[in-house]
């Protein structure tokens, strides 16, 4: 049940913001320890606070062992280490939590946590640890009894299970991906899902509707048909 309310959760959205004249919808798949992940995730909340540009703004921690590979490869770290492959799978899930559970205290502060995550430990080099988070979350003015308790929670564990759903629909299975939804030429959503790193440049390409790529590779059809088996629609940019 807690599945199927998530996805819902995310099409219910979709009418909601349209009708409060929001343009476009981000989905920002990410490694929620990653490093290139918050160089993308920056690039877009800059691109979108400059331009002034109303978006709803949806991050969605990811973790599998493609992604913990990918972690591992622009860490420099040892691909054959299985305790190490091992320790970052379990502090990548442990973070899906923490962002979850976060995001119980609302969006603003939870995207706040998890750019503090990231930045301590890609920037700042600090190791993950329960006191790290505690800093991370402190920093976000997060209630750190409450984000404390719901970081071990059922429903926390159900709604990483709905991301990881979503994101198989979306054919989403490295990060960052970035799926756009544009509502400025059609009422119904043209969707694009671009892959790897997303830079400043290209992003305020698409703000200022002014990429001419950018409109030959979105799909022609309603947003929503996209959670359906069938993603030929679905463009890479």
């Amino acid at each position: 049940m807690h599945l199927f309310i998530g996805v819902i959760t995310y099409l219910i959205g979709f009418s909601f913001y349209i009708g409060g004249n929001i343009l476009l919808e981000v989905f920002m798949f990410v490694n929620p320890i990653g490093g290139v992940c918050l160089e993308t995730e920056r690039n877009i909340l800059q691109s979108l606070n400059s331009h002034q540009q109303k978006a709803r703004i949806n991050v969605v921690p990811l973790a599998n062992l493609q992604i913990v590979t990918d972690y591992l490869k622009r860490s420099n770290l040892d691909l054959h280490d299985l305790q190490l492959r091992n320790h970052i799978a379990n502090i990548t899930y442990q973070s899906l939590l923490d962002y979850k559970a976060a995001s119980f205290q609302g969006k603003r502060r939870a995207r706040e946590f998890l750019l503090n995550l990231q930045r301590h430990i890609n920037k700042d080099h600090e190791k993950y640890s329960d006191e790290l988070v505690s800093i991370a979350a402190a920093e976000a003015k997060l209630d750190l009894k409450t984000f404390t308790e719901d970081r071990q929670s059922k429903l926390v564990k159900d709604l990483c299970e709905a991301d990881r759903q979503l994101a198989s629909e979306l054919n989403v299975r490295r990060t960052p991906s970035t799926v756009l939804v544009d509502y400025r030429h059609n009422v119904d959503g043209d969707g694009v899902l671009i892959e790897g790193r997303v830079g400043r440049d290209l992003f305020d390409q698409i703000v200022e509707d002014r990429l001419g790529c950018y409109q030959q590779t979105i799909n022609q059809k309603p947003f929503q048909q996209l959670l359906t088996k069938n993603h030929d629609h679905l463009r890479l940019l």
